[in-house]
């Protein structure tokens, strides 16, 4: 089971009794996922069951207090590449929140840093083959990373930490 949590406030204060109209689309196509109430939990924040969430997925969402002013009445969030899951989204996955294993994989998996400025850092998945990501590394100057002619900067998969 997954879930999606917003807060929303009024006037600096946590906004209590909404039902916030959620809106969930899927990154690929743009097609609504799923159009739902979501349920106040307290102090401000609402939380919806994602049941169909599919972690391969990209998905954008739209929460809608309506009844608020302007300023207050919309949270979005995204997950994936296009979101920032690691601090402004809280979407969980089976009771692990999925920001905590991209963390562990940030720190524990293969990382390769190739000479160059364009996807030039890639960090792979638990299988030490499949890239998650890459990024575009450049030294504090902003200037390509200088290495040895065709040999990456390595590390290996790290030792689990106990």
């Amino acid at each position: 089971m997954s879930w999606v949590v917003v807060y929303f406030e009024s006037s600096g204060s946590p906004a209590l009794g909404l039902f916030p109209l959620l809106r969930i689309r899927s990154v690929d196509d743009g097609s609504i996922v799923t159009e739902d109430t979501m349920e106040e939990v307290g102090n401000g924040f609402y939380r919806f069951d994602f049941f169909t969430y599919d972690i391969t997925k990209d998905y954008i969402f739209l929460a809608d207090a309506i009844t608020l002013l302007p300023k207050d009445r919309f949270v979005e969030g995204a997950t994936g590449e296009y979101g920032k899951i690691t601090n402004n989204i809280s979407i969980m996955s089976d009771n692990v929140d999925c920001r905590v294993l991209l963390m562990k994989k940030l720190d524990t998996n293969k990382l390769e840093l190739y000479e160059g400025g364009n996807a030039n850092w890639i960090l792979y998945d638990d299988d030490s083959i499949t890239p998650i990501n890459t990024f575009n590394a450049r030294d504090k100057d902003g200037l390509y990373i200088l290495q040895t002619r065709h040999m990456a900067s390595k590390r290996s998969k790290a030792i689990e930490h106990g």
